[in-house]
């Protein structure tokens, strides 16, 4: 005669409520780094001259480099003055700057802050 084999639980003392299981060690996991994020207000160019400003690109603390670039209303003046007959002046609002746009950059990052436009 055979007798079956107790089942698993057979020898086992019945757990104690009050008592915690003992807890098997976590995996280790991989550490996730947080880096902070510059969370700043755009950029608002307000004119032809070097501002300061907080830069979006390398949060640092600038006053911004200015370049001038010819524009739409230098085109149309240069066209305006041909169409007028004063083709030996044309070439005139290419050299004043007061005509030309404003490029405004960072210069720590050399990034576009914004650009002042005169049309």
């Amino acid at each position: 005669m055979s007798s079956a084999p107790p089942p698993p639980y057979a020898n086992e003392k019945p757990m104690n409520y009050q008592q915690a299981p003992p807890s098997q060690p976590m995996p280790a996991q991989p550490m996730t780094v947080i880096q902070p994020v510059y969370v700043g207000a755009p950029i608002q160019v307000v004119g032809d001259y070097p501002m300061q400003c907080t830069c979006p690109h390398c949060a640092r603390q600038i006053v911004t480099r200015t370049e001038k670039k010819n524009g739409l209303l230098v085109w149309l003046i240069c066209g305006g003055l041909v169409l007028f007959g004063f083709w030996l002046c044309c070439c005139i609002p290419f050299c004043v700057d007061s005509c030309k746009d404003t490029e405004h950059y960072c210069p720590n990052c050399n990034a576009v802050l914004g650009v002042h436009k005169k049309l």
